[in-house]
């Protein structure tokens, strides 16, 4: 039992818990993936052939759906994935629902996300109890390059003007239909070449629909130097509003530092993890001391960070259901980090990834990358299935001398 464990009660590696939604052949699964995505090259080189594959139409939907697929989607569609939304609330545990779509710069692909993201809207309302939250990207509503000419105050052309408006339109019917349904969306976070439009967007209808209750989330990336800064001056101009921020380390290192070097300019990124930890956790303190006023989603896999969060609601006598407080991991990691904060009360939300194999190829290969790079957060996962696994097996033995 760790120090913060008898101090707080509450328990944050508990394999039991983290893994009791879950049944031995799945966790076997698991760990095999997991041990073959520590080996960053025969990552690197399986993502290029995949995606490669996919493009040429080579078959690969089998062998997908059975690993990486198996492991951080929860199914090809929201009836597909139903039963895991089912299973995460049996163990305490919310959903926070992904539609797993890449930016696009095709009017027919655009309608199609602002149509998928409606339905989601709709289910979450059918199921209350297993839909906390909508993720959605603005960059599927509307392409890259007319975000990237808005943040950098270039002026639009007439097609990418009307786009603009189109933008807004279709914006404008997703939030009225997530407030009349009552289910809050969280706008995922960008590259930095893009972030400041949507920063500015996001801000600005907060403004509008934040009013009564948190309804919109920003999504603040704490790898980035600047946005400890951007997040006080945030919270500083919301007066006559609520905000909602997703507090997140960052998705994108390699590709932020490439696009610095070749273009000559400042790398953005903090040069250590130590740093993005320490500008994290300061974040965190800041939202966690507006909290009448922020509705705060701690998307973290940090241990570390948690704990501090969790320590400052028993401090303060909150309720662990606090509304404005929430956690979120993603689906196939950090389960004992969920289901430990669950069974604590605090409200937890998997963040659950859906869609065709095809279109999730982008999102299964950054997560296959992210275990590869960040060598302790696999190797944790390795450790907590190979704990529960021994646990189980010494179970079994138990109960068969009995």
């Amino acid at each position: 039992m760790s120090i913060l464990h008898a101090t707080t009660g509450v328990d944050l590696d508990d394999t039991a818990v983290g893994y009791a939604y879950r049944d031995t052949a799945e966790l076997r699964t698991a760990y095999l993936l997991f041990r073959l995505l520590r080996y960053g090259a025969l990552v690197k080189v399986s993502n290029t052939l995949g995606a490669t594959a996919l493009r040429w139409g080579i078959p690969l939907k089998p062998l997908l759906q059975k690993t990486l697929g198996r492991l951080f989607l929860g199914g090809e569609s929201l009836e597909e994935s139903l039963p895991l939304l089912k299973r995460l609330h049996a163990h305490g545990v919310s959903t926070m629902l992904d539609y797993a779509v890449e930016a696009s710069s095709e009017t027919s692909h655009q309608e199609a996300a602002l149509a998928e993201y409606k339905r989601m809207i709709a289910f979450a309302q059918k199921n209350p109890d297993l839909v906390s939250f909508v993720a959605i990207k603005l960059t599927a509503l509307a392409s890259p390059l007319l975000w990237e000419k808005l943040s950098a105050g270039e002026k639009l052309g007439p097609t990418l003007e009307k786009e603009h408006q189109l933008f807004h339109h279709r914006f404008s019917q997703l939030l009225e239909a997530a407030a009349q349904a009552q289910i809050p969306l969280m706008v995922d976070a960008e590259e930095s070449w893009l972030q400041k439009a949507i920063d500015d967007t996001v801000e600005s209808y907060m403004c509008r629909f934040n009013t009564d209750r948190v309804l919109l989330y920003t999504t603040i990336q704490m790898y980035r130097r600047d946005r400890l800064a951007y997040l006080k001056q945030l919270i500083a101009r919301a007066q006559s509003y609520k905000l909602g921020i997703k507090l997140v380390r960052g998705a994108y290192v390699e590709k932020e530092r490439k696009r610095a070097q070749e273009r000559g300019y400042p790398d953005p990124i903090h040069p250590t993890k130590a740093g993005t930890d320490i500008a994290y956790d300061a974040a965190l303190m800041e939202c966690l001391e507006h909290i009448d006023r922020i509705g705060l989603c701690i998307a973290t896999h940090n241990r570390a960070s948690c704990m501090k969060a969790v320590q400052h609601a028993i401090l303060h006598n909150w309720p662990p259901d606090h509304p404005h407080l929430s956690f979120s991991q993603l689906y196939g990691m950090a389960d004992p980090l969920s289901f430990g904060l669950a069974k604590a009360g605090f409200r937890v939300a998997k963040y659950v990834p859906y869609g065709p194999i095809r279109q999730a190829f982008p999102y299964l290969s950054r997560r296959a990358e992210e275990n590869s790079s960040l060598s302790d957060q696999s190797g944790r996962e390795l450790r907590w299935i190979q704990e529960e696994l021994q646990r189980r097996k010494e179970l079994y033995r138990g109960k068969n001398r009995l």
